[in-house]
């Protein structure tokens, strides 16, 4: 797994509200480690398709206190099923979330609707499934 440090010092705009870790290999554990990083208070935007990082991951991400600025959420091609589009759903701290991207994964229609439907995500504006 890619040193989350590292990464973050060369990936993360100048004004810190935007972060760029597409294809970074970063797995469940690198997204439970990033989620804590206090330096991503300000994230707006965060791109981290293409890493691998499952419901547990998307789990770590629902639940971050970090990440309560996030805007935009790129989470496509990451394994991610019901469970993780329901950990989304039902997150209390990605209320300010307007677009969210989850295309090339294993959601059915049942995680669509509920994200579609959640009572949470009140901001979200844009949601993808499809390409």
């Amino acid at each position: 797994m890619p040193n989350i440090d590292e990464l973050i010092r060369d990936r993360l705009s100048k004004d810190g509200q935007v972060l760029n870790l597409k294809a970074q290999f970063l797995r469940e554990v690198g997204a439970i480690e990033l989620v804590q990083k206090e330096s991503l208070k300000e994230l707006r935007a965060l791109d981290l398709s293409q890493n691998g990082i499952g419901d547990e991951g998307v789990k770590a991400l629902a639940q971050s206190t970090v990440l309560v600025n996030l805007r935009n959420l790129n989470l496509a091609s990451n394994s991610i099923t019901d469970i993780g589009a329901k950990y989304l759903a039902t997150s209390k701290h990605l209320t300010k979330l307007r677009s969210l991207q989850l295309v090339v994964n294993d959601i059915s229609e049942q995680g669509e609707k509920m994200l579609r439907n959640s009572t949470d995500l009140l901001s979200l504006t844009s949601l993808k499934f499809r390409v």
